[in-house]
């Protein structure tokens, strides 16, 4: 049984992702039908893959817990473009560097750099090969940056699971605008990935 404030906490918290997420329903039957919108996704990314335990839990069907998933991350991908924002200003670039300087001692860096293979159905389409990557396995190969405080600062899902970071990398918007910036800034990616004027590898 958890703490009772932290279960205040996280109601306070569903109410919260409701509002900011399915604003338009959130009113008298159609706010209650929200937040179990959100219980419903909530409960399915914390156990993925497995839909029939969801539906157990809330006595609904496996195809209702599939369409309530994807509505709600239709919803949350309207909205990621206004809290997923890589630095561009002299500031923003000027704190960046700062709580990295301050958690890590490493000048100049405003965050890492890396990528991660998401995993997704092998298709049989004439170019299907491309999505298939050194494990044999069918995913995409997407990369990411982060503040310091472990906050997504910019998200490239474009390509498929075969293309190497270092591709990536050298055609992504990220790096494109580090090339463009006046400021002493980088980021920081591991041995896969060639220096450069905006990168440190470890």
């Amino acid at each position: 049984m958890l703490p009772y404030r932290k279960v205040h906490n996280l109601k306070c918290l569903n109410y919260f992702i409701t509002y900011y997420f399915l604003p338009e329903t959130n009113e008298t039957r159609g706010g209650a039908l929200s937040r179990k919108y959100i219980e419903i996704f909530l409960r399915y990314i914390s156990d993925p893959g497995f839909q029939s335990g969801v539906a157990n839990d809330f006595g609904i069907e496996r195809t209702t817990v599939c369409k309530t998933v994807d509505y709600v991350v239709q919803k949350i991908m309207e909205k990621a473009g206004q809290w997923i924002l890589f630095p561009t200003t002299e500031r923003d670039l000027n704190e960046a560097k700062t709580s990295w300087m301050a958690k890590y001692r490493i000048p100049t860096v405003i965050g890492p750099l890396d990528c991660t293979h998401i995993q997704v159905k092998k298709s049989d389409e004439q170019f299907g090969g491309e999505y298939i990557n050194g494990k044999n396995v069918a995913s995409l190969n997407v990369q990411m940056t982060c503040y310091a405080m472990e906050m997504i600062t910019s998200i490239d899902k474009q390509w498929p699971g075969s293309v190497h970071d270092g591709r990536i990398w050298r055609q992504s918007a990220v790096q494109q605008k580090l090339a463009r910036f006046q400021e002493n800034a980088c980021l920081l990616g591991d041995s896969g990935y060639g220096i450069s004027p905006w990168l440190l590898t470890t």
